[in-house]
Parts: C-alpha cells; structure tokens; sequence
C-alpha cells in the first residue's frame, strides 16, 4: 500500500474543524508537473483551482500525490474519489468534468538560432527534447514526426529540457509553455545557470484536461463549483498568481 494512502487517516483528523465537518475528498494528481501541481507547497494552478471550485460547493479536498504513470489506477483505490490532469481519452471509466485547465504545448527554439518553425512535421529536421507521453498527447503527425526523427527524445526531468536547450546541447523543446517558463526559475536557482532569450512556435492545440470522479453526483458539484470560479473572477486569479517570466533577473 502506498505511503501516501497510509498517511490518509490521518491526515483527514489533522483538518481544521471547519473542514473535517465538510465531506472532504482525496483528489490524486501526479508529482512532477510544477507550476500546475506543486507537491512541497500542496498547490498549484491545478491544486487550487480544484480546491476552490469544491470549496464552493462546501465540499473540501485533500491532495494525494502520486507518480504520474500511477494516475490512471488511481481510483482502484475506495480511499481516492477522484483524479486530476486525465482526459476521456485515456480509456479511463468514470465521471468526467467539464475542462478545468488547459495546457498550451508549444516547441521552444533559441531567438539566436532563427529558427522559423511553421508546421510539425518541420521538427523532424531538428534534435528534441518533448516531455514523456508526448506522441500520445500531440497528434498523429507529431507521433509520424517522433518515430522517423532518431534524435527525438522525451524527459521526466522537464528542467533539464531548459539546459539542455541553453547549452545547446539539443535544438528544440517541446513542453508547456508555463511549465518551460517555471523551470527557467529552477535553472537560476538550482543550479546558478543563465537562462537566454527564446521564441515559442504555436505548432500545437491548447489540451484541455479534467477531473475523472468516482461519483456523477460529485463530478456535477464540481462543475458547478468550477463554473462558479469562472463567473466570480477567482479562477483567472488564481491563473495570475502562478505566471512566470520568459527572463530572469
């Protein structure tokens, strides 16, 4: 069993008692997808836009955190209630949201380079870096691209996408555009290296994602409490506070 499940108990007693008074749901969502789920602070964009979006249907949640390769099994857990980052597609039997995120891959060159990138199949001509599962997630052209290009790679450590592209060890990356733009920070701040100007080529569509929930009764609160978010203002809020700069000084 895994640790984090084990801890649940108690955890939940831990609750404030305006919350523990509250059905509170346990929502897993993978470990490694920072700025959208932040596991040492329990937030992110995804962490808190979920939190309030039930908060507003008086429902609270505790995060579980999980390998991302995990995600999928996650409900074969009665202790889990629902899971974040999924997509119909997945093959995943449950109920599915309304879209709460949306991920806008993009592939990133060096402005020094110039590199006039237009469409997909373009990429096949250049050394990448894409995130893991990113042939599942682009396209069929994409995959074609991925499976002729023998430099074509893709990396759970999305940080190292960052300097490899800085070192020019590698020419393009394939990645999120906020999560390319957090890990610049990490690069300044873990390992002291300089971050340098780029340009993001709009080759793919904005991926919308949602919530897998073991209940419809509780999928249909949350899409209220989401559609709540969106009508007050707090959801771009919330999008606000996690935006990252190209540059760091």
């Amino acid at each position: 069993m895994s640790r984090h499940y084990r801890l649940l108990p108690a955890v939940l007693l831990s609750l404030p008692p305006t919350l523990a008074a509250a059905q509170v749901l346990n929502v897993a969502f993978g470990e490694s997808l920072e700025p959208y789920v932040m596991p040492q602070q329990a937030s992110g964009i995804e962490v808190e836009i979920i939190r309030e979006a039930l908060r507003a249907e008086g429902l609270g949640m505790q995060p579980v955190f999980m390998a991302q390769k995990r995600l999928p099994l996650a409900l074969k857990n009665p202790r889990i209630d629902a899971i974040a980052t999924i997509r119909p597609d997945s093959g995943l039997k449950a109920a599915y949201s309304e879209p709460y995120v949306y991920y806008e891959d993009v592939a990133v060159t060096l402005r020094s380079r110039n590199l006039q990138l237009r469409e997909v199949a373009e990429l096949g001509k250049y050394s990448i870096s894409a995130f893991p599962l990113a042939t599942q997630y682009l396209g069929a052209e994409f995959a074609r691209m991925a499976a002729n290009n023998p430099r074509y790679g893709e990396t759970g450590n999305q940080v190292d996408q960052n300097r490899l592209l800085y070192r020019h060890l590698i020419d393009v990356v394939v990645a999120d555009q906020r999560i390319f733009k957090y890990m610049n920070q990490r690069v300044v701040s873990d390992f002291r290296e300089v971050v340098q100007p780029v340009s993001y080529h709009l080759l793919f569509e904005k991926l919308p994602y949602r919530v897998a929930f073991r209940s419809a009764a509780l999928r249909d609160r949350f899409n209220r409490g989401l559609a709540t978010l969106n009508g007050n203002g707090l959801y771009q809020q919330i999008l606000n506070r996690f935006q990252y700069a190209d540059s760091v000084d």
